[in-house]
C-alpha cells in the first residue's frame, strides 16, 4: 500500500498533464480573487501615499484575507456537490467525500477564528497594537493550497492519468462499484457453504 504522502500528492499530477488549463484556472480563480486587494493598493498609493506593506496591513486588519480564504474554500464545495448530483457513476467518490468534509471543517474553523480576531480588534482600538495577523496568513495560504487540490480532484476523472493501477481505494474508480456488487451478492446468499441457513 502506498504511503499517505504519495496518496495525497498523486492528484497534483493533473497540473503537469494540462498546464494551460491549470494556469487559466489559477488566473481566474486565485489572481482575480485578489482584485479588491490590488485595487486597494493602487488607490491608497495614489490618494494617500500609503506603502504596499501598510496597505496590506490595513487589508489584514479589515479581514480581507480571511474573507477571501473562506470564499475560496467554499467555492470548491459547489463543483464537488454538483459532481455528486450529476454523476450516476461517481469516480473517486471517497476522495471527493474527504475533500468535502475537510472543506466544511476548514470553513467552520476559519469563521470562528475570523469572528474571534475581529471581536478582539474592535475592542483593541489602540494604534500601537497593530501587527501582522499570522493566523490570517496561515489560513490564507491553506485556502489557496486547498483550492488547488480541489481543482486537481475535480479534474481527475477527465485527466488522462491512470489511477486504476493504484491499490488504495481512494483512487480506485471501480472501488464503489465493487462494494455495491459485493453487497448485492451478499443479499442473494441464503446459506453458507456447509448448508447452514443465514
Amino acid at each position: 500500500m502506498k504511503n499517505a504522502i504519495t496518496l495525497i500528492r498523486d492528484p497534483l499530477r493533473v497540473i503537469s498533464e494540462k498546464k494551460s488549463e491549470f494556469i487559466i484556472w489559477l488566473l481566474f480563480t486565485i489572481v482575480t480573487g485578489q482584485f479588491g486587494i490590488f485595487a486597494n493598493l493602487i488607490v491608497r498609493a495614489y490618494t494617500n501615499d500609503t506603502s504596499i506593506s501598510q496597505s496590506l496591513l490595513i487589508d489584514s486588519m479589515n479581514g480581507s484575507f480571511y474573507t477571501f480564504s473562506i470564499a475560496l474554500v467554499a467555492s470548491v464545495l459547489g463543483p464537488i456537490f454538483i459532481n455528486f448530483i450529476n454523476s450516476k457513476k461517481l469516480p473517486f467518490r471517497t476522495l471527493k467525500t474527504f475533500t468535502i468534509i475537510i472543506a466544511i471543517f476548514y470553513l467552520f474553523v476559519a469563521a470562528i477564528i475570523y469572528a474571534a480576531v475581529q471581536a478582539n480588534e474592535s475592542s483593541n482600538t489602540s494604534a500601537q497594537t497593530i501587527s501582522v495577523d499570522f493566523s490570517q496568513l496561515i489560513l490564507y495560504v491553506i485556502a489557496i493550497a486547498f483550492a488547488i487540490y480541489g481543482y486537481c480532484i475535480l479534474r481527475l476523472e477527465s485527466s488522462g492519468l491512470d489511477f486504476n493501477v493504484l491499490d488504495d481505494p481512494l483512487f480506485n474508480e471501480q472501488d464503489d462499484e465493487k462494494v455495491e456488487e459485493t453487497m448485492e451478492q451478499g443479499r442473494d446468499v441464503s446459506q453458507d457453504e456447509n448448508g447452514i441457513a443465514l
